[in-house]
């Protein structure tokens, strides 16, 4: 009869759960911390990293009213900024993307993803509609919708390498990457549905 040591037998037990975690997870891991591209630029990371490539409003416009008292700094309150096209070049399947923001010295203003409305065409940038809601601890849904700013999470790996992800999936639809929400230059990408038929990775 086949005896096994004590401390073997112990081995294999405290292994057991590591073995069983790892067969279990069939998903894709989201992009690691390290794993971001060599160059300097900001990039998404869907199946793979895409660049994202920055642009200027086609026009502005002066909107009624202002924004709400929790305004996170940002766009001036009463414009609203026009993008040509409905949708953006780089378009996701995931709804929940990693940016980064790679190489750069020095940022001019917090990161933000902001959600775009489209318009007669067009996307639009609703200044008035850019203001904190915090997610994480019970917020409203209905206060949620209200604002067009998502909450989001930024980490930095590098000194010069910011990583920035959505708290909440997002919903198929317009949005853009600001630098400062003060810029109205955006990184613009779209997320569109998933495959009929096809599970959804995020």
């Amino acid at each position: 009869m086949l005896r096994i040591a004590p401390q073997l037998l112990l081995l294999l037990v405290c292994a057991l759960p590591a073995v069983t975690r790892a067969q279990d997870t069939g998903a894709p891991a989201p992009a690691p911390e390290t794993d971001y591209p060599n160059s300097v630029g900001v990039f998404v990371h869907d199946s793979s990293w895409a660049s994202l490539t920055g642009v200027m409003p086609v026009k502005t416009k002066v909107a009624h009213g202002f924004a709400a008292s929790l305004s996170y700094g940002l766009a001036p309150a009463k414009v609203v900024a026009e993008y040509q096209g409905e949708h953006a070049a780089i378009q996701l399947t995931l709804q929940e993307p990693v940016i980064c923001i790679c190489h750069i010295i020095s940022l001019p203003g917090q990161p933000a993803i902001v959600r775009l409305q489209t318009k007669k065409g067009n996307r639009e940038l609703d200044g008035g509609k850019l203001f904190a809601v915090p997610i994480k601890g019970g917020a409203k849904i209905a206060d949620a919708n209200k604002s067009d700013l998502i909450p989001i999470d930024v980490s930095q790996p590098n000194p010069q390498v910011w990583l920035v992800r959505p708290q909440v999936p997002l919903d198929p639809g317009e949005y853009a990457l600001m630098l400062g929400t003060q810029n109205l230059n955006i990184f613009p990408f779209t997320v569109v549905p998933a495959a009929p038929g096809s599970a959804a990775v995020n």
